[in-house]
């Protein structure tokens, strides 16, 4: 079998003509640069041609051959009887290049690593666009290059999961457009004496009659998404600030990924002009994992310059060392609700609570409690000193009529 047989014009020329079971393949030829530092541009050359030969000549005659560059190739597997046939074709791929490549009085090893994605039939792509599968299969292909394997394998039950996570991107769009997100606000009380101190903005998805819980799409969005949405909670939340009684702070959730987006702070230096935000109305909420990371602090930092607080979120969960709360440029921070879910039954929840309170009081942080759902819960963390608490026993969130009747009140 050579390249030229199985050639095709493009990805979805690749994916058409498939004609039973099928699994997509990028495989990619990951030394060429060491070999022409090491043995020379012709070396080199040498190892893409034998690299392209080698995974055409493993191939059978229903399978489809794509070169996307010297080092790089598309494969389509097709007429396979099940995943099983997938392993099958990933060590083929892995036996082809076993043997090193013969040069001169030496020989060098070509080092290959493939990414493949199982999909079944072609039906089962259910409007996927070939981008979409290509970038799963490269996704696998990352794998196998941090694993050292020669290939990794997106099951069956991995490539459904990709397609539902695909389908929520996709409807994500759609839900924005037809106003199906909107924000509930939770309430956030001072312990000491009940006062209302704040809210977080929650993005509520009411689709179909139901409300889809953010723990449910937040996760599995792309960066596109993320930044969609995340613009338009922003943009949501301060114009909803309007009709509001109060000047508390209204907090919104922000990946710190976002942060790192060109053009969030000239969005948000925009929308704090046009509506006329005073300093410290606005609180962005970055968990806890992120603030390890130089350039999100630094965005935190130009965060602070513009009037905004910034909350340290799920405090507990990631790596964040207590010691570093001193120099850490937040203004409050949120213990993980899943230290405050268990305080009643567990001792050691209680006393990290409790050390996490004391503690963050000495760098003169705010501390604010999530998941307050009993009365017992609320008593513990007041008499540990804990400034804020929301949750369900302090109050449930509120859409935006709600929130602005609760504020009258206040």
């Amino acid at each position: 079998m050579n390249t030229a047989q199985h050639a095709v014009p493009d990805l979805e020329a690749l994916i058409r003509q498939t004609t039973g079971n099928a699994a997509f393949a990028v495989v990619s030829l990951r030394n060429v640069g060491e070999l022409s530092g090491q043995h020379g541009l012709s070396v080199a050359t040498a190892a893409q041609q034998c690299f392209q030969e080698r995974v055409a000549a493993s191939l059978r005659e229903a399978d489809q051959f794509l070169p996307l560059g010297s080092d790089k190739v598309c494969v389509v597997f097709d007429q396979l009887m099940d995943d099983n046939h997938v392993l099958l074709a990933g060590l083929k791929l892995e036996r082809a290049f076993e043997e090193p490549l013969p040069v001169a009085d030496t020989s060098v090893r070509l080092q290959v690593h493939a990414g493949l994605v199982y999909y079944g039939r072609r039906e089962r792509l259910d409007g996927m666009n070939v981008d979409d599968l290509y970038r799963f299969a490269e996704a696998a292909l990352s794998r196998a290059v941090e694993k050292n394997a020669c290939f990794e394998i997106s099951s069956e039950e991995a490539f459904a999961k990709i397609q539902r996570d695909w389908q929520t991107n996709h409807e994500l769009d759609k839900a924005l457009q037809d106003h199906e997100i909107s924000l509930d606000y939770q309430p956030k009380y001072r312990l000491e004496d009940g006062e209302l101190v704040g809210a977080e903005a929650i993005v509520r998805w009411r689709k179909g009659g139901q409300i889809i819980p953010p723990q449910d799409f937040m996760p599995v969005l792309n960066e596109t998404k993320l930044w969609d949405l995340t613009l338009y909670s922003l943009r949501r939340a301060i114009r909803e600030m309007e009709n509001f009684n109060t000047a508390v702070p209204i907090a919104i959730s922000v990946d710190g990924r976002v942060l790192q987006h060109p053009e969030f702070f000239n969005a948000l230096r925009s929308e704090l002009s046009i509506w006329g935000v005073p300093e410290g109305r606005l609180s962005l909420e970055v968990r806890e994992s992120r603030f390890d990371d130089a350039h999100t602090i630094g965005a935190l930092e130009e965060l602070h310059a513009l009037g905004v607080s910034v909350v340290m979120d799920e405090f507990g969960r990631g790596s964040a060392s207590l010691e570093k709360l001193r120099d850490l440029p937040v203004d409050e921070i949120k213990i993980d609700r899943s230290f405050i879910t268990n305080l009643v039954e567990d001792e050691q929840d209680r006393q990290m609570t409790a050390a996490i309170i004391d503690l963050a009081h000495r760098f003169h942080k705010t501390v604010t409690a999530d998941g307050v759902e009993d009365a017992e819960t609320f008593l513990f963390l007041a008499e540990a000193g804990c400034d804020v608490g929301q949750g369900f026993y302090m109050g449930a969130p509120l859409n935006e009529l709600q929130f602005a009747e609760l504020t009258a009140l206040a």
